[in-house]
């Protein structure tokens, strides 16, 4: 599994909303920032593919509310957390989530989730494990957690149990 990911501020100093028009597959958005999430996504997965993965077809389908690659070759999951947009890409099901870290409540999310979250990066941890197997929409063999960029908890889930941690956790530059 790789996982790369792109800051959408320094992005968006490059690039105008005119050009991630072109990764919204025709939808409309309540909010530039949905709209900047979404395409940004979609743009991050495409580029990828075909930079180092060497496919010529991008073409990407929603199937089970799951976006997939409409001819195969790869799979890959998409999240997005504060400034960051993030994709997992591996040759087996994966599932990938990313969120921001903030201080919360974690007397009251134990007591809710019956877990004793003893600080913010328990709770996160656990958070974005279940996010990542529900994007996976089967059953989780393994997973990978890691504090990403002081602030950030990045959880990758996989159908292989020989899964340990992505071989690569990499800034796309565009």
């Amino acid at each position: 599994m790789e996982i790369y990911y792109i800051n959408s501020e320094e992005f968006l100093k490059s690039h105008d909303t005119d050009f991630l028009r072109r990764f919204t597959d025709g939808r409309e958005f309540k909010s530039v920032k949905r709209f900047v999430q979404y395409s940004l996504g979609r743009y991050l997965v495409k580029s990828v593919a075909k930079k180092f993965y060497i496919m010529a077809d991008t073409e990407i389908i929603v199937e089970n509310d799951k976006p997939k690659f409409k001819n195969g070759g790869m799979f890959f999951s998409i999240s997005h957390s504060g400034k960051y947009v993030a994709a997992a890409f591996d040759n087996v099901a994966c599932g990938l989530d990313i969120e921001e870290m903030k201080p919360r409540d974690l007397e009251a999310l134990s007591a809710r989730y019956n877990k004793d979250f003893r600080n913010t990066e328990d709770f996160y941890k656990f958070w974005t494990e279940y996010e990542a197997e529900i994007k996976l929409q089967q059953k989780t063999q393994a997973s990978y957690s890691c504090v990403f960029q002081d602030n950030f908890m990045l959880t990758a889930v996989s159908v292989n149990p020989a899964f340990s941690q992505p071989s690569c956790i990499s800034r796309f530059d565009a």
